[in-house]
């Protein structure tokens, strides 16, 4: 097969509006997990309550998927998916305009739901649309868009909100509804969950589960409380913003060769270096204290952890047919979710009760927990193939 037939089939059957809606949300979401965190910390909101608030966002977003698929099966999710980005558009422009812990708490749990549709309704349609043998590189593609927007929203953001606070929340919203407009115009088959399979999914797709969640889990924490810890030592805002860019560059970095890697020589190792580098990278955050040694392991940060979403998502879905991959990626989209609403949470209560250089000590459970199972997957596939 020719290159030019292969990226044709990355591109191919109305995915590169899928990539551009990707780029334009993760810009939005950006903005708003950065500059949501850092707007809380400088009204004096304490690390413990922003955790919270944050992570309702994730929450709600896990609801969201459940919701879709108790309630959702054989209707279109397009509508839904526009008026969900409509009103997160919404509650991102009112958030700066609102003073107290309640309100911003209502406000984020309103914009994760928001946006649940289009994560489930959009991958859906990108596994559809997509063969078994690329599934790896055409996730990492998605992934790689979504990260291109993630950090022009994070390094950008900071940017625009010194010059005027308003403005950078507007720019966000902005973001999401050129995405439900491109999606109205160009989108035209419609985007269903179908008939529950009879086989039980989330056994099949364990690891990636596994995988989904820690992902989550641990991108969340970098992102909504990484900032916060930087914030306490000394860190400007603009600085912040270059350490979260870092991340996001790295994840941008690394995440094709990763994926094709996986797509070649089994996914399973490919996430196990990923593991590996995600490891050495947080226990360098946290012994080297220079601001370049925390831009050089932020971006190492993201050379690991940014891979581990399209791996595993990939590696959730090979094998299965339509019906099951619909299924599949509503159970993902739930358990990345629920890590995303778990990391902040959680991460802040430890570096609230054990202190700073503790942020990352639950990240690093999971990823040492995640070994186990990834090199008895390695062993069990190299015993069926002698």
């Amino acid at each position: 097969m020719s290159e030019n037939v292969k990226i044709a089939k990355i591109f191919n059957n109305s995915k590169w509006v899928i990539y551009l809606m990707a780029l334009l949300i993760g810009s939005a979401i950006g903005i708003i997990i950065l500059l949501t965190s850092t707007h809380m910390s400088r009204n004096h909101v304490n690390e413990l309550l922003i955790g919270v608030i944050e992570s309702v966002y994730f929450l709600t977003l896990a609801i969201g998927t459940v919701f879709i698929n108790k309630k959702m099966r054989n209707r279109d999710l397009k509508k839904l998916i526009i008026l969900g980005l409509i009103i997160s558009s919404i509650c991102t422009i009112v958030f700066p305009l609102i003073f107290g812990g309640t309100g911003w708490f209502v406000l984020m749990a309103i914009m994760g739901f928001g946006v649940s549709f289009h994560l489930v309704g959009t991958q859906t349609a990108l596994h559809s649309f997509s063969d078994d043998s690329n599934r790896g590189v055409i996730s990492g593609v998605y992934t790689l868009f979504f990260a291109f927007g993630f950090a022009a929203g994070t390094i950008g953001g900071p940017r625009i909100y010194e010059f005027s606070v308003y403005l950078s929340f507007i720019v966000a919203a902005a973001c999401l509804l050129l995405a439900a407009l491109i999606l109205s115009l160009k989108i035209k088959v419609k985007l269903y969950i179908s008939a529950r399979p009879k086989e039980d999914v989330a056994k099949k797709i364990a690891l990636s589960l596994q995988g989904a969640f820690s992902y989550g889990f641990i991108e969340n924490t970098i992102v909504a409380i990484y900032p916060v810890f930087l914030l306490k030592h000394n860190f400007t805002l603009s600085q912040i913003g270059y350490a979260l860019g870092m991340f996001v560059i790295g994840g941008i970095v690394g995440t094709i060769p990763i994926t094709y890697i996986g797509d070649r020589i089994g996914r399973e190792k490919s996430l196990i270096i990923s593991v590996f580098i995600s490891i050495a990278a947080f226990i360098g955050i946290i012994q080297f204290h220079g601001l370049i040694y925390r831009f050089i392991f932020s971006f190492m940060a993201g050379i690991g952890i940014g891979a581990i979403y399209p791996v595993s998502m990939a590696l959730g879905v090979q094998g299965l047919n339509k019906e099951e991959i619909i299924s599949a990626a509503s159970n993902f989209t739930f358990f990345y979710s629920f890590g995303c609403a778990a990391g902040p949470a959680l991460s802040s209560v430890v570096m609230n009760k054990l202190g700073n250089n503790y942020l990352f000590s639950i990240c690093l459970i999971l990823l040492l927990t995640l070994l186990p199972h990834l090199f008895l997957k390695v062993t069990r596939a190299q015993v069926q193939d002698a």
